[in-house]
């Protein structure tokens, strides 16, 4: 089907590299419908009408359940790309029905490739050093999950620009390292996704809580918050700041702490002093479940 080619924004126009100021529409609309492809074949008929156009694609990927922050990727790819592409598994079958489908088309998707199955991840043996700690250690096998399935989509849809949370930043950068110098790599564009009600990060893993343990989540995203409030205002340090994490998330009873960390975002090193490029990084666990989250410390030089 022919579609007109968006007009796209200068860079002037666009938001930093954090928690850009993008509009979404949770709204349905009747009339308002996306193209769902589940065809390889087909996607890529898509892909290359839109070359021949000179489209620049965005890629938002949806590797698990669908969310709001999805929502919030898209719409700043619908403002940078002329054309968008929402990547989904079977886990996020719900973008595939009436109002899931409208609210993709509404924030600016042209495409949805539902895939009939999980995409395979292409392997991924190594993690770059700083990738080692953290999530490295934590949850390894989830990370290169990821790393592998992102890959995949990339080789398969070549986009101009990939969009991720920041509440993955760690992916985000595993993936910044293992593109940087490859041909035609995307750039990468991490946003701090929208958070619902108690500032919680909108993760699907949050409906298999009681109530109980959403306000355990809940205080997460008030504990990084707080940390990164006093840290950008240089009235505390790195590690006194983090031995008051230690202590919060301990009281409020999570089942499990795998780190709590300040560093730098570009390097992943350990921040020392107040004042730095820094991000708060934390995964905890509940029950059989586990958060993981990272906030920007907006400090006057954080971004520079």
């Amino acid at each position: 089907m022919p579609m007109s080619k968006r007009v796209g924004k200068s860079e002037s126009d666009r938001g930093g590299p954090y928690d850009p100021a993008v509009s979404f529409n949770l709204d349905g609309d009747e009339g308002a419908d996306v193209e769902v492809v589940s065809d390889v074949s087909a996607l890529i008929g898509y892909l290359a009408d839109w070359r021949e156009d000179g489209c620049s694609i965005g890629l938002v990927p949806v590797l698990g359940e669908a969310h709001v922050g999805h929502l919030v990727l898209l719409a700043l790819a619908a403002r940078e790309c002329d054309r968008v592409v929402v990547a989904a598994g079977p886990r996020a079958d719900v973008l595939t029905d009436p109002v899931g489908r409208s609210l993709l088309s509404r924030n600016g998707a042209d495409v949805l490739y539902a895939a009939a199955r999980e995409v395979d991840p292409l392997p991924v043996d190594d993690l770059p050093d700083f990738a080692v700690a953290m999530e490295g250690e934590y949850g390894r096998r989830s990370l290169t999950e990821a790393v592998g399935k992102i890959e995949r989509l990339i080789g398969l849809i070549a986009p101009d620009r990939l969009y991720q949370s920041g509440a993955v930043f760690q992916r985000a950068c595993v993936l910044a390292s293992r593109l940087s110098g490859r041909d035609g790599a995307p750039l990468i564009r991490v946003v701090d996704a929208a958070r619902g009600p108690g500032g919680i990060t909108p993760v699907a893993e949050i409906d298999r809580l009681d109530e109980a343990g959403r306000e355990r989540v809940a205080s997460l995203s008030r504990i990084l918050q707080r940390m990164a409030g006093r840290l950008a205002d240089g009235v505390s340090t790195p590690a006194g700041e983090i031995a008051w994490g230690l202590d919060a998330l301990s009281a409020a009873e999570f089942d499990g702490i795998d780190y709590l960390e300040v560093r730098n975002p570009r390097t992943l090193e350990p921040v020392d002093r107040a004042g730095a490029p820094a991000r708060v990084f934390v995964a905890v666990r509940i029950g059989d479940l586990r958060f993981v989250d990272s906030v920007p410390v907006r400090s006057a030089d954080a971004d520079r």
